[in-house]
């Protein structure tokens, strides 16, 4: 056993280890250890189980073997997080964050940090980068850590910390987003194991980072309108996205689904008293004949009004340092002579429509000039 590979040992969800004393074989093995709440979250104890075959294997010895492996797998698994341990020689807000974000098992809310991110100068920004955290607008997160096995051991560690029971009820791998209960579910675990909850839906960090950064890009004058795209990242329903977006904070102020529904109210009421709300003639084109050859349109969706306050602010320096925070990398490289159109005057391209002659103001001119001739 203190020889064996490390592959040899595996933590199983309900926090007990297994051993395999086969290296070729898959199986985890017999259970021989289990882990209970440490001193920290990320270091729980190891504590040998009663009737374990060890053979002629020293407990205490085993034990401390086991420890030194279970450190090693939380620092395979959780890399990002375990680096935030070591801060060497960062500035003050920038060890205050890593060790907020270490705490919280890799995201924090940003409400939480604005003062210490408002300490931060550019060197700052880029030593946060280099471990790795994202500073988004609502949270503060690393990406790396939303890969299934992450997920998994964080919402161990997360249940060990906690004094819950387990195994705990994870998300199934790389899935997106999904329903909860919204009235019991428990938003701090779903949180730490980077699923947070918004209205009645679990969803995936960076997925959400996406639709709350696409509000900010459409929002103008203090309100956005939603995006069939937003429904397609997190993979609801537009009323899914809608439950989501109001849960963060925004206000519903116009919804054409809604009025075109009013509207059809009102026009079956007119036709009920007798009067045709429709343009009438046997010739009017029919709806139906008008959608053949084209492609289906995909519907106006509803117009919302930002929520209050800093994380929302419709300050447009403020939002140009959030978008800056999520160092956004450029699509491409501007290849070629940049001015070569310099000192040109600027072309003016018209939409309109086609002037015709007779629309032109000399037109009545040509009109005398062609009179007089027929005269003489």
């Amino acid at each position: 056993m203190l020889n064996a590979q490390d592959t040899q040992y595996t933590l199983g969800e309900d926090a007990q280890i297994h051993y395999q004393p086969q290296a070729s074989n898959p199986l985890p093995g017999e259970a021989i250890a289990m882990l209970v709440k440490g001193e920290r979250i990320l270091k729980p104890k190891v504590v040998m189980l009663d009737g374990a075959s060890i053979g002629d294997v020293d407990k205490v010895v085993l034990r401390a073997h086991l420890e030194e492996w279970l450190g090693r797998h939380i620092a395979s698994v959780l890399e990002p997080l375990v680096a935030l341990e070591d801060m060497g020689e960062a500035k003050a807000p920038v060890k205050g964050i890593a060790f907020q974000v270490y705490e919280a098992l890799g995201i924090a809310a940003r409400e939480q940090l604005e003062n210490l991110i408002g300490a931060l100068d550019a060197d700052d920004r880029r030593d946060l980068r280099a471990k790795k955290i994202r500073l988004g607008p609502i949270l503060v997160f690393i990406p790396a850590l939303n890969k299934p096995a992450a997920v998994r051991l964080r919402a161990l560690l997360w249940g060990l910390w906690n004094d819950k029971d387990l195994p705990m009820d994870c998300p199934k791998d790389g899935i997106v987003s999904f329903a909860v209960d919204e009235r019991g579910v428990d938003k701090a675990f779903y949180q730490a194991i980077a699923y947070p909850v918004y209205g009645s839906r679990a969803i995936r960090i960076d997925m959400l980072d996406r639709v709350i950064s696409g509000v900010y890009d459409a929002a103008e004058g203090g309100k956005f309108k939603a995006s069939h795209q937003w429904a397609e990242w997190l993979g609801s329903s537009i009323e899914g996205l809608y439950e989501v977006l109001k849960a963060m904070g925004h206000q519903k102020v116009y919804d054409p689904a809604e009025e075109a529904a009013k509207a059809k109210v009102e026009g079956s009421s007119q036709a009920a008293e007798g009067k045709d709300p429709s343009t009438t003639g046997a010739d009017a084109p029919s709806a139906q004949d008008d959608k053949k050859g084209k492609p289906q349109e995909k519907p106006e969706l509803a117009t919302f009004r930002l929520k209050k306050g800093k994380a929302f602010s419709e300050n447009k320096p403020t939002l140009k340092k959030l978008r800056a925070d999520q160092d956004v990398k450029s699509k491409g490289k501007f290849k070629g002579k940049r001015n070569k159109a310099a000192g040109r005057s600027p072309k003016i391209m018209s939409t309109g429509p086609e002037k015709r002659l007779e629309d032109s103001p000399f037109a009545v001119l040509e009109q005398l000039r062609q009179k007089s001739n027929e005269k003489s």
